[in-house]
């Protein structure tokens, strides 16, 4: 890959708005988003009332201005900011000529112009109190801005994640227009009234640009991306990193083992698979080369491994609070369903990992390689956030969990600050801890309502702590980048979502998603696996342009249905099983796209980090990911595996989760062991090989007999592998006692 991979990985991951006017813009934009969404749209501010309220004290200071009485208009500004920010932070093309940190003046004046249109839908909401209303009133401007509005939506898109998402997005768009034209007759209503119908399909409050996934990223996922954010500018995961690595690092391929577990513990943090294949492979990476993995092995460890980030609860990236409100489930339920299969998959990948290492006889890392884990083990408090918000997400609502992991962070920065004195530590420390007391208990608003609020004041205290202690520098630094990358961050993520949204209201409209579902139903001839087969195909297929935020709204609109219709009729499961199984199903076949080639957009990040061919390391990829290819199918084919499927906990059901376990298990070892060529000791023969192959994928269906084959395949390989080593090792002792005589 060599120079020409850094060029395009640069590209790929080019941001402006780092020096100069553009830092001073984003800083300032980022600093306002932050506010609106803690403050208003979480509610900060209603919290603040009602606690005044409970004392006596019923100010008007503390109530939210009418312009945010509702969520509608404040996703708006939303939109607003982020589309705005997009012309700023995205150049017009990714070409050497634009990969600079001067924002020129048209973008400025674009970035002015983005900001301004969502603004509108405001503007007419508070005119008419509903932006239907509005459209009724004014149908030629209404088109004209609205179209405004989708071109400015798709041109930040394209900058922000390329042209393949805003593309499907307009002809989605231009089908709903010639749909709602070609149908008017059948709708009975006047001269125009078929433009003002599709008109309020992009502006209503559960469909279009403003619709449920982009409520989702406003009221879930930002604080999630702040959360992570804080943990990643408080180096929270280099330490994991480097405590796995003092843990498990001498063992044989120590540092790739150190990337699938540090990896696994990442994700819970970030839920993007570039962002970590970036994070530890910078580091995992060239360490695993060292141990002696050839560059496109240790090139896609590191993706298969951060690909698994958006699949492990506690957060599982914006496509699973997105899941939580299509299915109608709450978040924690999802977080539940997906824990087993992730680390499955994650013990699956340790296993491949462990195999291929003792294939080629890649040792460990020396003590002088490794951190010294005394010292780490002394800042073990540095982990405690990750049990804090897996603990609190299980009772409370999603913001209070954050808010409440968001305050041991910002302690655990005050704890570890070098310089800052004991009793500011202990002050602020106390501080947190009295307003979880004040608001929870003389305030009356609950345990819950406390933890947010502190979550809230530690942020504030973090910032301005550093006027008490200049000690406190780091974490009020840690915290101020925090914002600044969460507005970064959630660019793509909130794009991605309007973007689908809309291309998801178009499908409904026009009745698309009903006619592929049949179609799928028809084709598969009754055949579960089939139609498990061809709905996986076209989610990689989508998944290969488009992000897995959007790849996910587009596949549970026009897929899962199919899934859910067919397990309901052929399998006899409950609506509510069927849909948390389909779901899940297209929710890993879209991420599965960032290791499968021909984009592997994950797999590429590791191949320029490792310096070695891109399709070498797109198909190991695709190799040390197996089990994220099959785990769906045994979700559909036995979802006890998910958990929350299983309403009684009696014989048939826990006979059912240990056999699916138990199944996919046997299907690991087995594949691993035919892929890596090692069980036990080196399998030469390259047909055995391809029949565990063949065997495991067989197993797939969890049908007994073809489980019951790969078990038997397993053992007697695994004995015959180690009889081989004993007979050799007596043969050697035989050849050196002949020796010795003569």
């Amino acid at each position: 890959m060599g120079t020409e991979a850094e060029k395009k990985l640069k590209a790929l991951l080019f941001e402006r708005g780092k020096t100069g006017k553009g830092k001073i813009a984003i800083f300032a934009i980022a600093t306002f988003f932050a506010f609106l969404e803690i403050f208003y749209i979480l509610p900060f501010n209603e919290t603040l009332f009602r606690f005044f309220r409970n004392l006596g004290w019923t100010s008007e200071i503390f109530l939210k201005p009418d312009i945010f009485n509702q969520l509608y208009p404040a996703k708006a500004i939303v939109l607003a900011i982020i589309v705005g920010t997009a012309f700023i932070l995205y150049p017009f093309k990714r070409t050497e000529k634009y990969l600079k940190d001067q924002i020129p003046w048209y973008d400025w004046i674009l970035a002015f112009i983005g900001f301004l249109l969502p603004l509108y839908i405001v503007y007419l909401y508070m005119k008419y109190e509903s932006v239907e209303s509005a459209i009724e009133r004014a149908t030629l401007s209404n088109t004209l801005i609205i179209i405004f509005i989708i071109a400015f939506i798709a041109e930040a898109t394209r900058r922000a994640m390329g042209w393949v998402l805003p593309t499907i997005m307009i002809i989605f768009s231009i089908y709903g227009f010639f749909y709602a034209y070609t149908t008017r007759p059948t709708v009975g209503v006047e001269e125009g009234q078929w433009v003002r119908r599709l008109l309020n399909l992009f502006v209503a409050q559960n469909t279009g640009f403003l619709g449920i996934p982009l409520e989702v990223m406003v009221t879930y996922v930002f604080i999630f991306l702040f959360f992570s954010s804080i943990l990643d500018r408080l180096g929270i995961g280099r330490y994991i990193t480097d405590l796995i690595l003092s843990m498990v690092g001498k063992r044989p391929g120590g540092p790739a083992k150190v990337s699938v577990v540090s990896s696994a513990l990442m994700g819970t943090i970030s839920g993007s698979s570039v962002a970590n294949t970036l994070t530890t492979g910078t580091f995992t990476i060239p360490t695993m080369k060292r141990a002696g993995f050839p560059p496109e092995v240790a090139g896609a460890i590191e993706p298969v491994a951060s690909t698994g980030g958006q699949l492990m609860p506690p957060i599982m990236g914006a496509a699973a609070f997105i899941m939580a409100e299509f299915i109608g489930r709450p978040y924690r339920d999802i977080i539940i369903a997906a824990a087993l299969p992730a680390i499955i998959y994650f013990y699956s990948i340790y296993v491949f990992v462990d195999k291929k290492a003792k294939a080629l006889g890649v040792r460990g890392m020396s003590d002088e390689e490794l951190p010294n884990l005394k010292s780490l083990i002394r800042k073990i408090y540095m982990v405690l956030p990750i049990p804090i918000i897996v603990f609190t997400l299980l009772k409370l609502e999603p913001q209070d969990a954050v808010m409440a992991a968001v305050s041991s962070a910002v302690v655990i920065g005050w704890i570890g600050a070098e310089g800052l004195r004991e009793p500011v530590k202990l002050g602020l420390i106390l501080a947190v801890a009295a307003v979880i007391g004040i608001v929870s208990e003389i305030g009356g608003l609950g345990i819950a309502t406390g933890l947010f609020v502190a979550g809230v004041i530690s942020i504030v205290l973090g910032i301005v702590a550093v006027y008490l202690d200049r000690g406190a520098k780091y974490v009020a630094n840690a915290l101020i980048g925090a914002v600044d990358q969460t507005l970064r961050n959630s660019v793509p993520v909130f794009l991605a979502a309007a973007v689908a949204s809309v291309i998801q209201a178009m499908i409904t409209f026009t009745g698309l998603d009903t006619k592929l579902a049949n179609f799928l139903l028809t084709a598969s001839m009754g055949n579960l696996y089939l139609l498990l087969i061809m709905t996986a195909v076209f989610s990689i297929i989508l998944g290969m342009g488009v992000p897995t935020t959007a790849n996910y709204i587009i596949t549970a609109t026009i897929l899962a249905p199919a899934i859910v219709s067919f397990a309901i009729d052929n399998l006899g499961y409950t609506e509510e099983v069927a849909l948390i199984a389909a779901h899940m199903f297209v929710f890993y076949y879209g991420i599965l796209a960032d290791i499968t080639p021909p984009v592997a957009l994950a797999a590429f990040v590791g191949a320029a980090l490792a310096k070695a061919d891109f399709w070498k390391t797109a198909i190991n990829a695709t190799i040390f990911g197996f089990a994220k290819y099959i785990i769906p199918f045994v979700i559909v084919s036995a979802p006890t595996i998910l958990l929350v499927t299983i309403d009684t906990w009696n014989m048939a059901a826990i006979t059912s989760l240990v056999y699916a376990v138990a199944a996919l298990l046997i299907i690991i070892h087995t594949a691993s062991s035919g892929f890596t060529g090692y069980l036990g000791g080196i399998i030469e023969n390259k047909t055995l090989r391809t029949v565990m192959v063949v065997i495991s994928i067989l197993a797939v269906s969890i049908k007994p007999y073809f489980v019951a084959a790969s078990l038997a395949l397993l053992i007697g390989v695994y004995i015959y592998n180690k009889g081989r080593e004993r007979r050799g090792a007596e043969a050697k002792v035989e050849d050196e006692v002949v020796f010795e005589i003569g």
